[in-house]
């Protein structure tokens, strides 16, 4: 954790001064990116993976691979992005995951063809595990009649990091081409809550909490995340 905390505060230093060396090429455009990608983040819960391997749920790996949906805009003449990002975990079967997070970032290289900017984003994320198989005593208890149960941390997202999109094929006002990103992400997790979902006609309802269990821990995870996919950047005006 301790080497976690100077790595942030060596990123974040970074982002707060301007580069005296870096390209910034003045754009009267206002320019839009859509930035598809996967990432892997070195950052895991070691106690819940041991609680699911002991009543033989799928555990979440080492590092597991997300999804990511990014929409950015650039504004005329300015070298600062803004970003919006949506973020999920693919690779785990019984967990969902759901990240939202907003970001600002400050151009370190900006080209007609490459831009380099550094930042951070910071938002909502939130967990859900669904546990309809074996399940300790307590849980039965709290569960009560309830079948569909799940349980779910939410928490305080932050993702200070770089991002790089690089690209060279052009088509009218279109740009196209990849897209890269190096990042230390932090999860500011709640408790996990034992809690239920109402099946009405296959249509499930909000989750409704029962208790926080005793077996489990609050646990905020962190690590470095490196995203890989692709860029679209699209000149509105």
């Amino acid at each position: 954790m301790k080497s976690g905390k100077y790595i942030l505060f060596a990123l974040l230093a970074l982002l707060s001064v301007r580069l005296s060396f870096a390209q910034i090429e003045t754009d009267s455009s206002f320019s839009l990116l859509i930035n598809n990608s996967f990432s892997y983040t070195h950052a895991q819960d070691i106690h819940i993976n041991k609680w699911l391997s002991k009543y033989g749920y799928q555990t979440i790996p080492r590092v597991p691979c997300s999804y990511n949906f990014e929409l950015s805009a650039i504004p005329s003449g300015s070298r600062l992005l803004y970003d919006i990002q949506l973020s999920t975990i693919t690779d785990v079967r019984n967990l969902s995951t759901f990240n939202i997070t907003a970001g600002l970032y400050d151009a370190i290289i900006k080209t007609p063809s490459f831009l380099f900017y550094g930042g951070a984003n910071v938002g909502f994320h939130s967990e859900i595990i669904t546990i309809n198989g074996n399940i300790p005593p307590e849980y039965r208890q709290l569960a009560d009649n309830h079948t569909s149960l799940a349980l779910r941390r939410i928490g305080f997202a932050i993702d200070p990091g770089l991002k790089a999109m690089w690209l060279p094929i052009r088509i009218g006002n279109v740009q196209i081409g990849a897209y890269g990103g190096l990042s230390y992400a932090l999860a500011l997790n709640s408790g996990w809550k034992l809690g239920y979902y109402n099946n009405n006609h296959g249509k499930y309802s909000r989750f409704r909490p029962l208790g926080k269990p005793a077996d489990q821990l609050k646990v905020s995870e962190h690590g470095f995340s490196v995203t890989m996919g692709l860029s679209i950047r699209i000149k509105v005006l």
